[in-house]
């Protein structure tokens, strides 16, 4: 069985995600990783990841190898370390924008990649196979001395930019970048205000962050802020917000690709956006010359397509944007800062992307039980059997119970029904 889901294993702290389970998957990366094999480790705030990293790091001794801790830093760092210090193994600690009661274990290879499905398979089973043993006693492992200032140097080196004069609000959601992220901008020259930047873990995303952008827009709203950014827990996904508006993150997406082209930054005439991009942006790049080349859901999918097809820029809807000539996957902060050269040398970014105008779509969320799923394929094709102009999207989420239903088109709210009322017999009881 594959332990892994869309993004590492991820689950409720106690249940799903164990001490065991992270002595488990260090053990076994390092039984994996060649002689005397290393591994980097990060986390954000949530008050299980010290339970979860020192079990973690027990897990990768036992198996003769050795790890370095980065302490709290966003997941690409671990991915960026990863290559930097030629380790062999990576992982983060995060649950991403979920609640502060689950956790994860994201795991990157040596190359800097989340791990492909064939190397969750192998570990997996490895994991599977060993003595399910709870750790003992405490690891100390020091955090690598100045890793915050050296990451934000590392990513200045990428992405030059000065942002002298410029009042920049930033909404750490109690997460990984609460530290860096004020750090970093301040370092380019921004005058900063700065929301939820503390360590309280048990906070985290909760109404704050990229999934609350509203927050940190009613916060900089009739102020002289005119930019703010909002991170999620382990600053890979980002909202930006103008004026006390929160900008459309397709919207971001297309100034972002709209700008590289402008300045010679884009590879090919083409870019990767996932099956759930909205089809107004594949309209409006077409009048600048640029295919919409779509991948399944997920982070690590886009930059897999992006990989195969010669391309340098990705992004999901989400907020997720990647930039194969900065990081191996999305870095909130690298997102940011390029989001904000953009806007001092264009000026507004609402103006910017105003050649992006979105089609009509609805999303809903299903929560099922296990022994009633259907054949979501046969309920897809009978939707666009019934609706040809209507695109539909109807996939079981890779991190919950749930179906993601995503329907498209002037006839979007009918198909969401009927599509809702099919499905009506495997909802949870409320």
């Amino acid at each position: 069985m594959n332990l892994f889901g869309t993004d590492g294993i991820r689950g409720t702290y106690g249940s799903t995600i164990t001490e065991g389970t992270a002595f488990l998957l260090g053990k076994s990366l390092a039984l994996h990783g060649g002689c005397q094999p290393i591994v980097v480790i990060a986390r954000d705030t949530r008050v299980s990841g010290d339970a979860l990293f020192n079990a973690l790091v027990q897990g990768v001794y036992s198996g003769g190898g050795s790890a370095i801790n980065l302490g709290i830093l966003p997941t690409n760092a671990v991915g960026h370390f990863v290559r930097k210090l030629g380790s062999d193994y990576g992982v983060m600690i995060s649950a991403s924008h979920n609640p502060p009661q689950d956790n994860g274990l994201k795991v990157f290879d040596r190359t800097g990649l989340k791990l492909c499905q064939a190397q969750q398979q192998i570990i997996s089973n490895t994991m599977n196979s060993l003595m399910r043993a709870m750790p003992k006693g405490r690891i100390f492992e020091p955090v690598f001395y100045d890793i915050d200032a050296i990451y934000c140097e590392d990513i200045l080196s990428k992405v030059p930019v000065r942002l002298d004069g410029i009042h920049i609000a930033l909404d750490c959601c109690y997460g990984a970048s609460f530290k860096v992220a004020k750090m970093l901008f301040t370092s380019c020259g921004a005058t900063v205000r700065a929301f939820c930047n503390s360590n309280k873990g048990e906070l985290i995303n909760v109404d704050c962050g990229a999934t609350h952008a509203q927050f940190l827009a009613d916060k900089i709203k009739g102020t002289d802020i005119p930019l703010g950014f909002a991170f999620d827990g382990d600053c890979d996904r980002l909202a930006v917000v103008e004026n006390g508006v929160v900008v459309d993150n397709t919207a971001v997406f297309y100034a972002i690709i709209r700008y590289m082209k402008e300045q010679n930054l884009l590879r090919g005439s083409a870019v990767v956006g996932t099956v759930l991009t909205n089809s107004g942006l594949q309209n409006a790049l077409a009048e600048l010359g640029i295919q919409l080349v779509r991948s399944d859901v997920g982070d690590t999918n886009v930059y897999n397509k992006m990989t195969e097809c010669g391309l340098n820029v990705g992004a999901e809807d989400s907020g997720h944007y990647l930039f194969a000539d900065y990081a191996t996957g999305s870095d909130a902060l690298i997102s940011a800062l390029i989001v904000a050269k953009i806007y001092k040398e264009k000026g507004s970014i609402l103006q910017y992307s105003l050649p992006y105008h979105a089609v009509e779509g609805v999303k809903t969320d299903i929560e099922w039980t296990l022994d009633k799923l259907p054949d979501l394929n046969a309920v897809k094709q009978r939707m666009q059997t019934l609706y040809p102009d209507c695109r539909v999207v109807l996939r079981k989420s890779g991190t919950e119970n749930k179906l993601r239903l995503y329907v498209e088109g002037d006839n979007c709210h009918e198909v969401q029904k009927l599509v809702v009322a099919t499905l009506a017999p495997i909802k949870k009881p409320s």
